[in-house]
């Protein structure tokens, strides 16, 4: 499994990409992102270094050619 790491801001700029190209519903069911793009999408909490809760967005990719595909195309 491949799991790229994006910032909150980067991935707005980039699901609104993806929507343009999919339509605004796009991200509502789950199983057709993951059956169309190859990735899960998911919302990962940690603690930083200052004990601050802080968020990042993890695309989990079954398939390391969908996630090169994915890197050409969005990033």
């Amino acid at each position: 499994m491949t799991t790229l790491i994006i910032q909150k801001k980067e991935w707005k700029s980039i699901r609104s990409r993806i929507e343009t190209d999919h339509g605004e519903n796009f991200f509502l069911i789950t199983w057709r992102v993951k059956r169309e793009l190859g990735f899960t999408v998911r919302t990962y909490f940690f603690y930083d270094k200052n004990k601050e809760r802080t968020s990042d967005i993890r695309l989990d990719f079954d398939d390391p050619a969908c996630a090169t595909y994915f890197q050409l195309k969005y990033l």
